[in-house]
């Protein structure tokens, strides 16, 4: 080989050696890159990787709680629907233990009222005199109530404590605290139950009412006031069916005077050697639960109750009252009907001896009663209570007639719950208080005395 072709040989070889040097550098710069750059994504993918780790992680801890808090809330559910529930509202603030077996219930009727009373005084004496007017605000009613099971649901509880600004069918004793209910009851099953205590006595519509604010009027109907027999100390046993309940007991007192007087000790000189009460009803359609007020809301059943009640007592002759003595013997009758909106209910009484007239005198009176919802939380009312307590022989010519009209009008803001009520009240006949004054009548009611011209109540009802 000549030198001119070995020395180009070796140049080309060189050049060759060289491009392919260069080549693979430029190769290896390549894939460095590759790799760098794949390195960071997958040093990328760990990072996003472990950030949604971590969100799952907290995901299952959060849900884990959710459950948790779900289970314990189904759990209080169905504890309180079975009656276990430890605390809160049914119809009243309640404690219990979880077996059911001791439980205490709190409730509380307050009512405050404005009252303005017309009346002409001195012209009844043939005088002619001033009208006169008097008007004020009082603490009409506050009352707590604590009622409740102990040892197991068939030992019942109720005791209530009651301030009143004046005398009513139910607390006589105004001005003070008293003692209002103090019972207790033993149920048996099938509707049957004894209570012994002092409670309201069976007898009239309004006695089977927990207290003045299931009324329509926000208090007692005059007719409560002249007939009722208010609570006494004895024992009772009721039966309670789906048409029918009955309840009757025997009593300290069953009809007192003007002083309401409630035989709370054995040897309480006003104490009657006898006295019973008793009533008896018949559900025509409705629910027992209707009938535990008087007003009847839009929306409700038809319902339709008749009823009636006996009272009768025996005087002892170491009463230091000589009325007191008188062995009155009671009878009404009575019907209520619910129609959703509108009610009506009308009361009978007729009596063979009345408290401070002569025992051989018979007194009557009636009362028609009844409301209407204008709207679904105004209601318009109206009350006629007529009552001749003179009868033959009366001895007190302070005892006459007792004929008022009642007539306002209801703003529920829930129910009973919250419950404002204006009222008016007006005598039909010159004399139409004289009915004796029974536990309160006139106060009561906001009347004077038998003068009276016209009376306005405003009263605003919290209750729970």
């Amino acid at each position: 080989m000549s030198l001119t072709k070995f020395v180009g040989l070796l140049a080309g070889s060189t050049l060759t050696l060289t491009g392919v040097s260069y080549a693979a550098v430029e190769g290896n710069n390549d894939t460095a890159t590759q790799i760098s750059e794949l390195k960071a994504e997958i040093a990328a993918l760990k990072g996003n990787q472990g950030e949604q780790w971590l969100t799952e992680q907290r995901a299952d801890q959060i849900r884990g709680v959710v459950q948790d808090v779900l289970a314990d809330s189904n759990t209080r559910s169905s504890f309180q629907q079975a009656g276990g529930a430890t605390a809160g509202y049914n119809n009243g603030f309640f404690i219990s233990s979880a077996d059911g077996n001791y439980s205490l219930k709190i409730n509380a009727l307050e009512q405050v009222r404005f009252v303005w009373n017309n009346t002409y005084q001195g012209k009844e004496d043939g005088v002619g005199g001033n009208d006169s007017n008097q008007w004020g605000f009082e603490n009409r009613r506050t009352q707590a109530f604590f009622s409740g099971n102990v040892v197991d649901p068939s030992w019942k509880y109720l005791v209530g404590m009651a301030y009143d600004a004046q005398n009513d069918p139910y607390n006589a004793d105004s001005g003070n605290f008293n003692l209002y209910y103090a019972m207790v009851t033993k149920t048996f099953g099938d509707g049957f139950s004894v209570s012994v205590g002092q409670m309201n006595v069976p007898f009239t519509v309004e006695s089977n009412l927990f207290n003045a604010g299931s009324t329509q009027m926000g208090d007692y109907s005059i007719f409560e006031y002249m007939f009722g027999a208010g609570q006494q100390v004895g024992a009772m046993a009721k039966l309670e069916k789906d048409a029918f309940r009955v309840s009757g007991g025997w009593y300290n007192i069953v009809q007192t005077d003007s002083s309401g007087t409630v035989g709370q000790s054995w040897n309480n000189d006003n104490n009657q050697s006898i006295a019973i009460a008793s009533r008896a009803e018949y559900k025509v359609a409705g629910t027992w639960d209707q009938f535990s007020k008087e007003s009847s809301f839009k929306g409700e059943e038809f319902g339709l109750l008749i009823g009636g009640g006996v009272i009768w007592q025996n005087g002892r002759a170491q009463n230091s009252d000589s009325t007191y003595s008188s062995n009155p013997l009671g009878l009404t009758a009575d019907a209520q009907a619910k129609f959703g909106g509108f009610n009506l209910i009308g009361q009978f009484l007729w009596q063979d001896g009345y408290p401070g007239t002569d025992s051989s005198s018979s007194v009557w009176g009636f009362n028609v009663q009844g409301g209407a919802f204008i709207t679904d939380d105004l209601e318009v009312f109206g009350a006629w209570a007529y009552a001749d307590t003179a009868g033959d022989g009366a001895t007190d010519s302070s005892f006459g007639t007792t004929n008022y009209l009642q007539s306002g009008a209801n703003w529920y803001f829930a129910k009973n719950s919250i419950k404002a009520t204006v009222m008016g009240i007006i005598p039909l006949n010159s004399d139409a208080a004289q009915a004796g004054n029974l536990r309160g009548f006139e106060g009561g009611v906001g009347l004077t005395d038998s003068d009276n011209n016209f009376s306005l109540v405003c009263q605003l009802q919290v209750m729970f």
